[in-house]
């Protein structure tokens, strides 16, 4: 585990951090499902998990981007083998453009090396469309290449994932946006200036890559060191995140992240074990991100909530014992 972190730290030390067009996250070891297929189902058979998060990056700027994500997933028995599905929903608002992702999860789960395996397939559909919603007073300001009630398009897309998890490590390997997609919208010209043309856009979603690694160090009975690295790239643009959190008796966290160029982040979290009992595996994490780039003299920093909770909805089937060798 040891070289798999020092490998992602060197490979992430020469690289300039930026953001990719698929939503970014402070938390995100909370949000492993949304980018790696392999994860569903590892929570165990008969376990329903759900993942709620809500980020707004950058603030200070009007339209600045504001993400919104769930997740759901859970494991099962099938042809006397372990498996996972998954259903992922986000939507990211940028000033007049949003982007919408709804996608499926499957998952084969395999016992390895005292761990867990997943090899998963993911795919679903990728909307993406641009509101004209700002005021022009005349026609000279108006952008020809935005008709007026806007433009929308849709695509397929396509994803794959294998991650392994044990009780004290994770490590994944994943892409997002396997057959990249491409939206395409075009009309006659909406304004009445001399010369004007006929509009046409095209938007192309480039293929994502994602490493993710944790370790857990226990440092006494009640303390756990927690170090994490969180990679993704795109072909033009990679991005890394370290993060260490300090998680107290199964029930409080606290951290600090650092994404390269970009922001220092501080984590807070509790299990609502804490309060009640009866609520253990509910999950509460809240992130402030501090802005390093050029961009900190105009914003005033990124917030991030995150919502989890896991349940056992089945119980693991009961070993029929009996008394007489009739009954056999």
């Amino acid at each position: 585990m040891k070289k798999i972190l020092l490998s992602a730290v060197l490979l992430a030390l020469g690289s300039t951090a930026w953001s990719q067009q698929d939503p970014q996250w402070t938390q995100n070891m909370f949000n492993r499902l949304g980018v790696n297929a392999g994860v569903a189902g590892t929570g165990g058979v008969g376990t329903i998990c759900g993942v709620g998060m809500f980020r707004q990056q950058n603030m200070g700027f009007a339209g600045n981007p504001q993400t919104m994500l769930f997740s759901v997933d859970g494991g099962f028995y099938a042809f006397r083998q372990q498996h996972g599905a998954g259903l992922t929903v986000w939507q990211d608002q940028l000033g007049a453009e949003k982007t919408l992702m709804l996608k499926g999860s499957y998952a084969w789960q395999k016992g390895l090396m005292g761990g867990k395996l997943g090899i998963g397939l993911e795919g679903g559909l990728m909307s993406k469309s641009i509101n004209n919603d700002w005021i022009s007073t005349d026609d000279y300001h108006k952008d020809p290449s935005i008709p007026d009630n806007g433009t929308s398009d849709m695509a397929m897309d396509l994803g794959f994932g294998i991650y392994f998890q044990r009780e004290d490590l994770y490590v994944g390997l994943s892409s997002t946006h396997l057959v990249p997609g491409k939206f395409e919208a075009k009309g006659p010209a909406t304004t009445s200036v001399a010369g004007a043309v006929d509009w046409a856009q095209e938007y192309a979603v480039a293929r994502h890559l994602y490493v993710m690694a944790g370790y857990n160090y226990q440092l006494n009975p009640t303390m756990v060191l927690q170090p994490s690295v969180f990679i993704k790239t795109d072909p033009a643009s990679p991005q890394f995140d370290i993060n260490c959190n300090l998680e107290y008796n199964k029930m409080f966290w606290g951290g600090l992240s650092y994404r390269l160029q970009d922001a220092a982040a501080f984590l807070v979290g509790m299990d609502f074990v804490a309060v009640q009992p009866s609520l253990s595996g509910l999950k509460l994490g809240m992130a402030y991100d501090l802005t390093l780039s050029q961009l900190r003299n105009y914003s005033s920093g990124s917030v991030e909530i995150m919502l989890k909770y896991c349940k056992k909805i089945t119980k693991e089937p009961k070993v029929q014992r009996y008394k007489s060798v009739r009954f056999l």
